[in-house]
């Protein structure tokens, strides 16, 4: 008899499932996961016999499931209630602290040697800035299992074999004796805060601004890459703040071919988003380049990962150009780029992610 309850019920679950996916509207984005969410599949003879139309469907389903976001969550927190923290790849830490786990290091070699190579024959001075993770610089906010950070240990080796070569920024001792002051990186996202980002502006520039000399703005509501990624959707959102100066700017983008001048660093309109981080500077770009009439002087040349967005409308203070490159996007050389440009300095941001997990920086030429 309790078989036969129990078939009935999973029946029906089954059916109800059925009957809501038909009847309740699709969405095409995920809020909470800050992703595109899969199509309906697109039926031919060739998408049948190559596989891609069962993969298709099975994505679409899986994505449209009625109420998936509560099942999501659910999963996610009787994860972390069975012992299970980090499964997800985000540590559940104190202190409403949502931390990814270590960074794994398959290109790390590959891109420390092309960073070397390239300061080499760089056309001008090269300071070299690899941000640690939070869990490596907020070791207390931690859960008490977790596995080590490799941070320090990697950061080290890349400092040496870079050698005497670039300037290089020791962001551990910058951070170390302010994280338990000051919130240096997001609870919710892997970056550092504009407090972070203005502390290490404050360690490459001689002259920096005082925090009495922005106008900083406070803005709610913001869930970043940590939260979509763990799907622990109960954790409160956070502030973003936006530090501001009055100046003569403007900021042109290039993405493939196309150009757009602007004349703000940031891009408001993303915090009404569900992704709200591309307020600095419109997110990820090939190319963008900072004028700034009111600045000394200079020309100062980011080669960048999305760290570098809120830390170049600090820079821009100070340099009449500041020319980003992402090479991600970024099909030139970067080598030609300061042949004609001629760049009276080059920083090189990137986190200690980028450098250890991705293949980009290996196509730095």
């Amino acid at each position: 008899m309790r078989d036969k309850i129990m078939t009935v019920l999973f029946t029906a679950f089954i059916f109800i499932m059925l009957i809501l996916f038909m009847l309740l509207p699709k969405s095409d984005f995920s809020a909470n996961e800050k992703r595109a969410l899969a199509k309906p599949p697109e039926f031919s003879v060739k998408n049948v016999l190559n596989g891609s139309f069962e993969t298709e469907t099975e994505d679409y389903l899986t994505d449209n499931l009625p109420f998936r976001d509560v099942f999501v969550a659910a999963n996610s927190y009787f994860e972390l209630a069975t012992g299970r923290n980090g499964v997800s790849g985000v540590y559940k830490g104190k202190d409403g602290y949502l931390i990814n786990i270590p960074v794994t290091t398959p290109s790390f070699e590959k891109n420390t040697a092309a960073i070397a190579d390239f300061v080499k024959t760089a056309m001008a001075p090269v300071t070299v800035m690899i941000i640690p993770t939070v869990g490596a610089v907020m070791e207390d906010k931690l859960p008490l299992n977790h596995a080590p950070y490799p941070d320090r240990g990697l950061i080290s080796r890349a400092h040496d074999k870079l050698g005497k070569t670039a300037h290089t920024i020791d962001l551990f001792s910058v951070f170390g004796g302010l994280k338990d002051a000051e919130q240096l990186y997001y609870k919710t996202d892997h970056h550092w805060t504009s407090l972070g980002a203005y502390e290490a502006y404050k360690s490459l520039v001689p002259d920096a601004f005082d925090r009495a000399d922005f106008e900083i703005e406070t803005h709610g509501g913001f869930s970043g890459t940590s939260y979509s990624k763990s799907a622990l959707w109960a954790e409160k959102p956070e502030d973003m703040e936006l530090w501001t100066y009055p100046a003569d700017i403007s900021v042109t983008i290039s993405d493939g071919g196309a150009e757009n001048t602007y004349s703000d660093m940031f891009f408001r309109e993303h915090l009404e988003k569900a992704d709200k981080y591309p307020v600095f500077l419109n997110g990820n770009h090939a190319y963008t380049r900072i004028e700034n009439a009111n600045a000394d002087g200079g020309r100062l040349l980011i080669i960048k990962d999305s760290y570098g967005n809120s830390l170049a409308p600090f820079l821009a203070r100070h340099y009449n150009v500041v020319d980003m490159v992402d090479l991600r996007y970024f099909t030139d050389t970067v080598t030609s780029l300061c042949e004609k440009e001629n760049y009276d300095e080059i920083l090189m941001v990137y986190g200690l992610s980028t450098v250890a997990e991705t293949t980009d920086i290996n196509m730095l030429e």
